[in-house]
């Protein structure tokens, strides 16, 4: 499948001879890979599948699962530093030509995956010791790391090529047409459903865990990885009952739990009436800090990239005050609606505002070091984990999909969304004047509970890769009956002069919400079509 193939093939070879413990593919000649010449024994099979995470921590494939899911949305702004390019999909100008719509590392993962599923079976001929639970087992990661990375080009560009067998040579050249992303959904709902040993019927599949290392159980793919994957799927593709299934089991599992933050409690008086204050505890909301996004595969976190004083991150090229060409969107994380100090008393404050998501106009997530002073990251310690999944977000996600049953006007649906938005809050000692439904409120509204729900995401993963998604899933909902919340998003994702002109392409044409088909590819790809909105 030539979706680029030359690319790829660089990815590969990259990730092969950078990454040692990763020596996947044994590759003769140059641009070949002969099936004689494939993996002989179990051990050099699992060195493939681990090939296939690191794979994903490639540079560029890292740098896309945060631009595709930030760059376009309003919490993060470019720096002097930042090239023409990028400062042009800021501001809603996407070109095929730009760069940062090359999918190639992307789709080298899929390939890797795609090289294990065709070849893992031949090794289990040759060596004896090789069980078929064991392949079967190697067969299942794959195909959720490759389901993983099909998700992220559906969302971002819509209709891809749907490849399902290997590329193994720079000299193939099969063009290879677009699927619909109607099409894939369907296709990695049946693959990932296949591969859950607690819907196939089977103790086959996807493992529950791997022992007893953090590092193995967060940074591969388990059975809950699985679940929380098909559960934004579900949710992205309007499926609230599967979607709300597939997060109790996560939530009810007992293998997760929220990384509490206490508060104490004091009433104080303001102008005349008695109001309960919540004053966060600071030694926990740092320990939250560095169990989240210091050390990593704390007891929430469900799945997430395992990097290392070996192998580093990109984000202190991005972020750091020295080179980096992203920053936080100080004006709505703190000036405006997401973390208002409190009216009542300004010790009562949201613990994932400053300090947490930012600091000093720095993303302070992925480049600070401390919460509580003002501590970067320096050259050479860039190696916080990526999360992909945490329990946050599958609670999250469960009180997005209640509500949307409960607009038919089932009030038991409202009402647990709404005890899990404020868990959610309850965890963060947010303040009540980010309280969109106070307690006091006689009924529950589902649009504004929906622009709660919304809110509470942007506070709970400011930075995390899901803003541009979740707002965009917000509004494709029911034909697009939400498309206000992508023309509010613009009044904050772009310069002044340019909110209007946004406002208008995205209102006018929805198409215009999936990103261009880069030009290399389309030259590489002889089947491919440029996405609509970018054939005018």
């Amino acid at each position: 499948m030539k979706v680029n193939f030359k690319k790829i093939f660089i990815y590969t070879l990259l990730i092969v001879f950078l990454i040692p413990s990763c020596n996947y593919l044994n590759l003769e000649p140059e641009d070949e890979v002969t099936r004689d010449k494939f993996w002989k024994t179990k051990e050099e099979v699992e060195s493939a599948v681990m090939g296939c995470y690191a794979a994903m921590m490639n540079y560029d494939a890292m740098l896309r699962y945060f631009l595709w899911g930030e760059i376009r949305a309003d919490l993060v702004v470019t720096t002097v530093r930042a090239n023409e390019a990028l400062i042009n999909i800021k501001n809603g100008d996407l070109s095929p030509t730009d760069g940062f719509n090359a999918w190639g590392s992307i789709y080298a993962v899929i390939n890797n995956c795609n090289t294990v599923l065709e070849f893992a079976k031949e090794t289990k001929k040759i060596d004896q010791s090789f069980s078929e639970d064991l392949l079967l087992q190697y067969e299942a990661e794959v195909t959720a790391i490759r389901s993983l990375m099909y998700f992220y080009l559906v969302r971002t560009f819509g209709d891809v090529p749907y490849i399902t067998e290997a590329s193994l040579s720079d000299s193939q050249n099969y063009s290879v047409p677009k699927s619909t992303q109607k099409e894939i959904i369907e296709e990695l709902i049946k693959s990932l459903k296949s591969i859950d040993r607690t819907q196939n019927g089977t103790n086959k599949g996807i493992p529950f865990g791997y022992g007893t290392n953090p590092a193995a159980n967060k940074g591969r793919f388990t059975v809950w990885g699985v679940k929380a994957l098909l559960a934004d799927i579900y949710l992205w593709n309007e499926d609230y009952e599967k979607c709300i299934s597939e997060t109790n089991q996560i939530i009810n599992s007992g293998q997760f739990s929220l990384v509490q933050i206490k508060s104490n409690l004091e009433n104080v008086d303001f102008n005349g009436e008695v109001r309960t204050v919540y004053y966060p505890s600071e030694a926990d909301a740092d320990i939250f800090f560095t169990s989240m996004y210091v050390n990593g595969n704390s007891v929430e976190s469900i799945f997430e990239l395992q990097f290392s004083t070996d192998y580093e991150n990109p984000f202190y090229d991005y972020f750091s005050s020295r080179t980096g060409r992203i920053a936080a969107n100080t004006e709505v994380l703190s000036n405006l609606e997401l973390f208002m100090p409190s009216s009542v008393d300004k010790g009562w404050y949201d613990t994932r505002g400053e300090g947490v998501s930012f600091r000093q106009g720095l993303i302070w997530k992925w480049i600070g070091l401390n919460r509580s002073s003002a501590t970067t990251r320096v050259q050479g310690e860039s190696f916080s984990n990526w999360i992909f999944y945490r329990l946050a977000d599958v609670y999250l996600m469960k009180a997005e999909a209640l509500n949307q049953l409960g607009k038919s006007g089932n009030t038991a649906q409202l009402e647990e969304s709404l005890a899990i938005v404020r868990k959610i809050r309850e965890r963060a000692t947010a303040p009540e004047s980010t309280d969109l439904i106070p307690s006091t409120s006689l009924q529950i509204d589902p649009q504004i509970l929906e622009e709660f729900i919304l809110k509470e995401r942007a506070r709970e993963f400011a930075h995390e890769g899901k803003r541009w998604f979740d707002v965009l899933r917000n509004a494709k909902r029911d034909n697009y009956a939400g498309i206000n919340h992508l023309i509010v998003l613009a009044t904050y994702s772009t310069t002044p002069d340019k909110v209007l002109g946004l406002q208008n392409k995205w209102k006018g044409d929805f198409n215009s919400h999936y990103s261009p088909i880069d030009l290399e590819e389309l030259r590489a790809n002889s089947a491919l079509v440029q996405n609509p909105f970018y054939l005018k």
